[in-house]
């Protein structure tokens, strides 16, 4: 079946589960993440055996070769016959779909043959990663941990149909809130491509959704009680995002915008810290014999984990934390999203590759009083605020807008470095938080969102004619902005550098 190459979004709705039907959902996901480890470990060990083969490390040399000599023939050669190799042992897509139909036999009551090979899909991804440089290792699903199963299409296997999912023999009607246009106008004029059911965590146990997966550009939402838009379209204007680890700056012709990425993220995580403390200690008050005396867990001894009731009622209510913050951070990142196109629909952002951020240093390097820096990077802070969700939310909110998404190249534009009133360009410290511009003082971030928005046709630098003929405007907004913020009685990140004001 031929992928689609229309646009989607997803529609989720609630699943009306009872005692028998959750009993069957949980045998089907259970046998799924037998498939999936199965899947996994044949596909390890025939990777194994690959990079055992002489030819294919000598082809791996030769296109290495090819690669540092800018041979693009000798490089397409080298990579058809790779895959040539992978395939005859068994390393591609198809060649997984097969093993997993195979494994699937026992199971077709549960699990049909489009779903396996979504299972036999997800594998292929992972490996892949490994096989291109892209990943290090791949990981098995732990008992409870596959949270979704999907299909391929919605003729057969997991199936909507009407305003109930069927799915071997299985009937689950679905919740709909009364009076949701959204879901109405979705439901009445949009295809349906395929689905997928949902397990997600909540304090009294799991809980079941289908999410739809739409053909098609998602409606405007809509007031329930008035039927009006809930917001307005977005004006043609240019607005500079500049988007960082934890904070993200904004500024267009109307007004600026700075504000901490997803600030109520700390009372979730305090949350979590306080469950995952009461976990680690009925786990050791259950299991004394699994730990040494000095708190470690003894290697080299295989005995069963002991869970208590206690330990399980915990652990679903950490879980149930995760799913809610997740839930918070999507909502904050669409309400800042939001924010930024009733600025604006032609969005002006930096190309960020936040995965090189999240990586530690390679090199060592020392202080100048003689300490060692430390290697660890943005990771942590990338993975609290999730600075690429608002970017991805952004391009889709643009394809309703009529908008669009502009990426400078970050080589050459430098928004950082870039002072327009001197026309040069002046290397900062991650400490300095200010800028000296015309003789003002300007917030870092929010000047280099203001060089975005100015920037050339060309994304390859700023437009310095533009940035002098609107800068007193911004450098008004900018005032008040920081004004503002400084008068709150919030506290601020740091990043803002609110004490140099």
């Amino acid at each position: 079946m031929a992928k689609s190459t229309t646009a989607s979004f997803v529609l989720e709705l609630r699943l009306v589960t009872h005692q028998n039907e959750q009993a069957i959902l949980e045998k089907r996901f259970a046998i799924a993440e037998r498939l999936y480890n199965k899947v996994l470990y044949h596909a390890k060990t025939q990777l194994l055996e690959l990079r055992k083969n002489r030819q294919y490390q000598e082809l791996l040399r030769e296109r290495r070769l090819a690669v540092q000599m800018k041979d693009g023939k000798q490089k397409n050669s080298c990579n058809s016959a790779l895959q040539d190799i992978q395939q005859v042992f068994g390393l591609s897509e198809y060649a997984l779909h097969a093993y997993i139909g195979r494994m699937r036999s026992p199971y077709k009551k549960h699990i049909d043959s489009f779903t396996a090979q979504k299972i036999a899909t997800t594998v292929w991804k992972s490996l892949s990663d490994i096989l291109y440089g892209k990943g290090q290792k791949v990981q098995f699903k732990k008992f409870g941990q596959l949270a979704s199963l999907e299909g391929k299409s919605n003729a057969t296997g997991i199936r909507f149909l009407g305003d109930r999912v069927q799915w071997n023999g299985l009937i689950l009607p679905v919740k709909l809130r009364d009076g949701d246009l959204f879901a109405q106008e979705v439901l009445a004029s949009h295809r349906v491509k395929y689905c997928r059911i949902v397990r997600k965590s909540f304090k009294n146990g799991p809980k079941y959704f289908v999410q739809l997966v739409m053909e098609g550009l998602p409606p405007i939402k809509r007031n329930n009680d008035t039927g009006l838009c809930r917001r307005n379209p977005s004006p043609t204007a240019e607005v500079g995002v500049d988007i960082g680890t934890s904070t993200v700056a904004v500024s267009a012709e109307k007004g600026v915008i700075l504000k901490e990425l997803f600030p109520e993220a700390k009372g979730f995580d305090n949350q979590i810290r306080r469950l995952q403390r009461k976990l680690d200690r009925s786990r050791r008050a259950t299991n004394p014999t699994r730990f040494n005396a000095d708190g470690t867990i003894t290697r080299g001894i295989r005995l069963p984990w002991v869970r208590s009731n206690n330990y399980r009622k915990i652990r679903h209510q950490l879980q149930d934390v995760y799913r809610r913050r997740a839930v918070a951070l999507k909502q904050a990142h669409n309400r800042t999203a939001n924010a930024i196109l009733a600025l604006g629909n032609q969005i002006y952002v930096e190309e960020m590759d936040f995965r090189a951020l999240m990586k530690r240093a390679k090199e060592t390097t020392v202080k100048p009083n003689g300490r060692f820096n430390r290697k660890g990077r943005f990771g942590k802070s990338i993975g609290y605020h999730a600075p690429a969700m608002l970017v991805s939310i952004l391009k889709q909110k643009l394809a309703q807008e009529s908008g669009d998404l502009h990426k400078v190249d970050t080589r050459t534009f430098r928004a950082s470095q870039y002072n327009h009133g001197t026309d040069t360009y002046i290397k900062k410290t991650l400490d300095e938080r200010v800028t000296i511009v015309d003789g003002a003082l300007i917030q870092r971030d929010l000047y280099s969102s203001f060089l975005l928005k100015n920037s050339q046709p060309n994304l390859k630098a700023t437009d310095t004619a533009k940035c002098t003929a609107t800068f007193a405007t911004f450098r008004t907004h900018h005032d008040h902005c920081i004004q503002t913020l400084c008068q709150s009685k919030q506290k601020h990140s740091a990043n803002f550098g609110l004490s140099h004001f």
